[in-house]
């Protein structure tokens, strides 16, 4: 089994749609135009969340956002064949890690 975080486009950028608790915890920045700024603000996420699993970047072109309605966060778990075993729903409000852990341990079990 592996964990991958993919950093999508930025949800609340600084030339876009931009929230109080970013602004008040410092979390500014500009929507990444090339895939270099992409790979700085996914580092700079990477180390804010202290992530112990490798992080993966979406494509420019957004194909992963797309493919998985991923914006703004979303958790998945994908078996071994590809498919989606679990959704959960879209973040902040309906993100639950508790639910997915639970998905995960019943996955594993079976």
């Amino acid at each position: 089994m592996a964990f991958f975080c993919v950093y999508i486009q930025e949800a609340h950028p600084t030339d876009g749609w931009q929230v109080t608790p970013n602004s008040r915890e410092g979390v500014l920045y500009a929507q990444p135009k090339t895939d270099q700024e992409r790979a700085e603000v996914a580092g700079a996420c990477m180390i804010d969340l202290a992530l112990e699993f490798p992080l993966l970047l979406d494509e420019m072109s957004n194909e992963v956002d797309g493919a998985y309605c991923a914006l703004p966060e979303r958790l998945y778990l994908i078996d071994a064949e590809g498919c989606i075993a679990y959704r959960g729903g879209p973040g902040p409000f309906q993100f639950d890690p508790g639910e997915w852990e639970r998905a995960i341990e019943e996955h594993l079990s079976t």
